[in-house]
């Protein structure tokens, strides 16, 4: 297939804002030998679908057109585009049946994957924005939880990748020493129904997560056993995730690095951001070869 990559002035700037989509298909500057036309910057840089409606290869060529999308923002554009975005919910699928559900880019924990020595010091970790009742209810029910060693912190405000401050590095630093010392990472939804950067983490660092959240769309799901090494509670339910981590803990700290060590490998395979280019092509490929089948 032929790709043909917007410019920034067609796309109404003097350069490409940051959040770039790059996929490996041939690339043409003739428009009418295109088979894909790419946007590459984020879709959260459009403000209205009237800029999307105005792009000059736009009208005629919907199911061509390929966005990515790294935002938490309700989607304002449906039409038969394919879509690659990182907060799909179930329900986008109705009005962007091209949808493809991504990953976040998250950081490479690779020191966090072998045990620590001496074991496993705790069996749930949390350090986290209490930004949703999913995060409060669960979070404080495992940390109530007589049964559950839970290495948990709660915070006011949101912190995010804002590393260069005092408070930010130390943040980041619990974070990663908590996950690596415990059994179970604790993924509890930020936004209703959008997977969280903790899910992630938590499969990037071996551990495995325990992710409360409804109505989410899981990455590559048809490639990734997730059920092999994920646990899941749904966030209208999430008063029972210290019944289902505890439940987890009964097993024995070999079986629980095993599925912690499966989640690894899914996340370098699938998900590592490293790879995104060869991945976002592949699965953009997938969804053209299903799109021609169902046009048929």
């Amino acid at each position: 297939m032929k790709q043909y990559i917007y410019k920034p002035q067609e796309l109404g700037f003097t350069e490409y804002p940051q959040g770039l989509l790059r996929l490996d298909f041939e690339e043409t500057q003739d428009a009418s030998a295109a088979d894909l036309f790419v946007v590459p910057p984020s879709l959260m840089n459009f403000l209205t679908p009237q800029q999307l409606d105005e792009l000059p290869y736009m009208r005629g060529n919907e199911e061509r057109h390929v966005f990515f999308d790294v935002s938490d923002y309700e989607p304002l554009y449906s039409k038969r585009c394919i879509f690659i975005r990182c907060n799909t919910r179930d329900w986008y699928f109705a009005s962007d049946p091209n949808t493809i559900a991504w990953p976040w880019p998250v950081e490479d924990f690779s020191e966090c994957v072998e045990l620590p020595e001496g074991g496993f010091k705790y069996d749930v970790s949390f350090q986290g924005w209490l930004s949703t009742d999913a995060r409060r209810i669960s979070s404080d029910a495992c940390k109530s939880y007589a049964l559950l060693k839970s290495d948990i912190m709660q915070y006011p405000d949101f912190c995010g990748y804002i590393y260069d401050t005092p408070e930010g590095i130390r943040r980041r630093q619990e974070f990663r020493r908590s996950m690596r010392e415990s059994r179970i990472a604790l993924c509890p939804e930020s936004i209703a129904g959008v997977l969280p950067y903790r899910f992630f983490e938590a499969m990037s660092a071996g551990r495995v997560p325990l992710l409360v959240s409804s109505h989410y769309a899981l990455p590559f799901a048809d490639e990734i056993p997730y059920d092999e090494f994920i646990l899941r509670c749904p966030a209208e339910r999430a008063i029972e995730a210290q019944y289902i981590a505890y439940a987890f803990t009964l097993n024995a700290d070999g079986e629980i690095a095993r599925r912690g060590r499966k989640a690894r490998h899914y996340w370098e395979t699938y998900l590592n951001r490293e790879n995104w280019k060869q991945l976002m092509t592949e699965a953009v490929a997938k969804k053209v070869a299903e799109m021609r089948c169902a046009s048929r």
